[in-house]
């Protein structure tokens, strides 16, 4: 079957994508148009010979809005990002960034100090970190000869 070949089709086909998208970015977005209650934020967890490292990413919280509780081995972080002040002047095309309470837990080794545990807030980055027990710390045997 042979089909006869159009330059300016193509041309066409790129042009109408072009218009869908731009279309797409000015329009509302209805499932974004409100703010977004439920905010899970991600984490890192990190094992060094010494301890564990928890880092959570807050961008945009103040280090008063977050809450850090253990109990039962379990590390509770917690808190709220507030939302901004909403703008009078102008209108939202696109929501996406989101606000409100959020709570992430994790269980903990049985190794953990739980009492010297530090926690650091920098540049919306919450660094946790959870020093081990000396005697879960590896030890190296000295092999000796006779």
């Amino acid at each position: 079957m042979l089909v006869k070949w159009e330059p300016m089709m193509g041309l066409a086909r790129v042009n109408d994508i072009f218009d869908s998208m731009l279309e797409d970015f000015f329009s509302m977005d209805t499932r974004l148009s409100e703010p977004v209650s439920s905010l899970i934020p991600l984490m890192n967890i990190e094992e060094t010979k010494d301890a564990y490292k928890v880092s959570v990413e807050l961008p945009g919280m103040e280090k008063d809005d977050i809450d850090i509780q253990i109990k039962d081995n379990v590390l509770t972080i917690s808190g709220e990002k507030k939302e901004e002040t909403k703008s009078e002047e102008g209108t939202f095309y696109r929501r996406e960034r989101r606000y409100g309470k959020f709570s992430r837990s994790i269980s903990l080794p049985g190794d953990v100090k739980v009492d010297n545990i530090e926690a650091e807030y920098k540049n919306g980055v919450l660094t946790l970190t959870l020093p081990k027990a000396e005697e879960a710390k590896p030890k190296k045997i000295e092999v000796k000869t006779k």
